[in-house]
């Protein structure tokens, strides 16, 4: 018993049903869970940008009332 090319005409169907099946199961799964992920990083990432802002401003603040309070301390 050899291996003949009708044999492997037989397995292309399936082989082909197969590969096609797990795409659309790594599609559905993997994909759009790393989709998912990547839009909540960037969603984070603008979140971020945010609050190094508020962080830069009370830097500031702190920085001006410090130099009143050296400015103005009344000991």
């Amino acid at each position: 018993m050899g291996f003949f090319p009708h044999d492997l005409v037989g397995w292309l169907p399936v082989i082909v049903a197969m590969s096609t099946a797990m795409w659309f199961v790594i599609k559905g799964t993997f994909v759009k869970s790393i989709d998912s992920l990547n839009k909540t990083i960037a969603g984070l990432q603008d979140t971020l940008k945010g609050y190094d802002t508020r962080i830069d401003d009370h830097e500031k603040r702190i920085a001006v009332i410090e130099d009143w309070r050296e400015h103005h301390d009344d000991k």
